[in-house]
């Protein structure tokens, strides 16, 4: 059982790489994060007489938990999908006969070989990333901030760590000992073209909220009090996303007059969308929130580069997490190939079809934010803030998700070549 597990974690070294990718970089991200949060330079003392300050530490203790939350739930996601693309061979070995004791071991076995190398490489990383960062920060600042390699920031990951490693663990167990061995054995490839209806009510009231949000950022201070009208924003976006636009589709699907081919790409866009759509409710969570939380800061420059580079970072990994959720679909997405394949479609039409899939797909995640963002900006520039922080926030959001858009379209064609040779 020993040299079969081994044998098969280096069969499944890509998969297993993305799972390692996820661990480190959010390791890293954390504990950059509260390097900078415990750092006295970026948050000196405040007064806790003072009712103002009171609410301005709660705020960002706030944010940091949110943070931490966020990097715990992408590790659980990929935790959770790791499994189930993992799941066919799970269900394998219930057929031949080994016990759930066995399964586990199978499996944790790969997963301590997965952290320990997360581990690793988070270290190194550290070691090198952090000052940097702080180099930049004094520029910044034009002043010296000093930070420990070890100090609290990164014994404080480390239990997050290990605190993940249980969450790990627990997912892991729950999924091999309930999911039915039938299920186990189809895999991922139970995706069901389903489209989620609400009532013409709440459909409505999600344009109404995603309109009121615009209205907010024009007439508003943009200060702390925007927070809940945002919220409510977040609500709207993600219904139109969730439900309104797979519900506008499926109405354009049976049009008689539309094609066999963009009748593929719009019932897999659908499959994307369903597919992602917790990641979708993240991504428009911390894009429509985080610049309104830089923006409350602006003025005070420690607090403003802290809560610019926690956006950076937080966009990164949730950017890398999409690339590498859509990079798993990808490899798992043979068959999808071979049925267009054996119904007549050549690879350079499959490979046209793929990648308007990938680009519906980021266009959907772009518009449904930057209309905030654009909103936000001219708000933000009527309103006397320098435009060059206005871009720096932009393109804290553009720049990560197009250069994974690039990544992932090339990497969606070559795929569909990859999988023709093979």
């Amino acid at each position: 059982m020993i040299g079969f597990t081994f044998k098969y974690f280096f069969k499944e070294m890509k998969k297993n790489i993305n799972m390692i990718g996820v661990i480190t970089g959010s390791l890293l991200l954390l504990s950059l994060i509260l390097s900078m949060f415990y750092n006295t330079t970026l948050n000196p003392n405040l007064n806790m007489d003072d009712l103002t300050a009171f609410f301005m530490d709660l705020f960002r203790s706030t944010v940091l938990l949110v943070f931490m939350l966020i990097c715990i739930y992408l590790i659980v996601y990929s935790a959770n999908y790791y499994n189930k693309v993992h799941s066919r061979i799970l269900g394998l070995l219930k057929i031949f006969g080994y016990t759930n004791q066995e399964i586990v071991v199978f499996f944790v076995i790969q997963l301590v070989i997965i952290l320990v190398v997360s581990f690793i490489l988070f270290t190194l990383l550290r070691i090198v990333v952090t000052p940097l960062l702080f180099k930049f920060i004094s520029f910044y600042l034009h002043e010296h901030v000093d930070t420990a390699l070890f100090g609290k920031g990164y014994t404080d990951t480390l239990a997050f760590f290990f605190l993940t490693i249980l969450v790990i663990i627990f997912v892991e167990f729950r999924y091999i000992i309930q999911t039915p061995t039938t299920h186990l054995v189809k895999g991922d490839e139970i995706i069901s073209y389903k489209i989620k209806t609400k009532s013409l009510f709440k459909e409505v009231l999600y344009l109404f909220l995603f309109i009121y949000g615009l209205y907010v950022m024009t007439t508003s201070t943009l200060k702390i009090d925007l927070i809940v009208p945002l919220s409510l924003c977040v609500f709207g976006v993600n219904g139109i996303v969730k439900y309104t636009l797979p519900r506008i589709i499926q109405t354009i699907i049976q049009r008689k007059n539309i094609s066999g081919e963009m009748m593929v790409v719009l019932k897999n866009y659908i499959f994307i969308i369903n597919q992602m759509s917790m990641l979708i409710l993240l991504s428009i969570l911390i894009n429509l929130m985080m610049p309104v939380m830089i923006y409350v800061y602006v003025d005070i420059s420690g607090f403003f580069i802290e809560f610019v580079l926690m956006y950076v970072f937080t966009n990164l990994i949730l950017n890398y997490i999409i690339y590498q959720r859509l990079n798993i679909r990808r490899l798992e997405n043979k068959n999808s190939y071979k049925k267009l394949f054996t119904l007549g479609y050549d690879l350079k039409s499959i490979k046209k079809y793929s990648k308007k899939e990938i680009f519906l797909f980021y266009l959907t995640l772009f518009m449904c934010i930057s209309i905030y963002l654009l909103t936000l900006s001219i708000s933000l520039i009527l309103k006397e803030v320098l435009p060059l922080k206005v871009l720096f926030i932009c393109l804290a959001y553009i720049i990560p998700m197009t250069v994974m858009y690039l990544i992932t379209d090339y990497k969606e064609g070559r795929s569909v070549l990859s999988w023709k040779k093979s």
